[in-house]
């Protein structure tokens, strides 16, 4: 994570991972997609281009592709989108 990302763009970027995390184990994929989405527009809005930004649009990207069709590996990339966060 940058050393000069905000304490609220970091606070809110954890906050949306755990809530997909917690979500999509209880099985509900609609929050979860939901929470992704917006984790996502942050990622866009408030973060600099570059490899860390790029990568948690990845992540964001993959849990959509996933989170239907096979949610324990949809979990398995928001464990390691939130490793990245503080």
């Amino acid at each position: 994570m940058p050393d000069d990302l905000p304490a609220d763009v970091e606070s809110s970027l954890t906050q949306l991972v755990e809530a997909a995390r917690t979500a999509l184990r209880e099985g509900r994929t609609e929050e979860a997609l939901s929470a992704v989405d917006t984790a996502r527009t942050v990622a866009r809005n408030k973060l600099a281009a570059g490899e860390h930004r790029n990568r948690l649009l990845h992540g964001c990207d993959r849990v959509d592709d996933l989170a239907t069709a096979d949610p324990s590996v949809a979990a398995a990339y928001l464990d390691a989108m939130r490793r990245r966060l503080p």
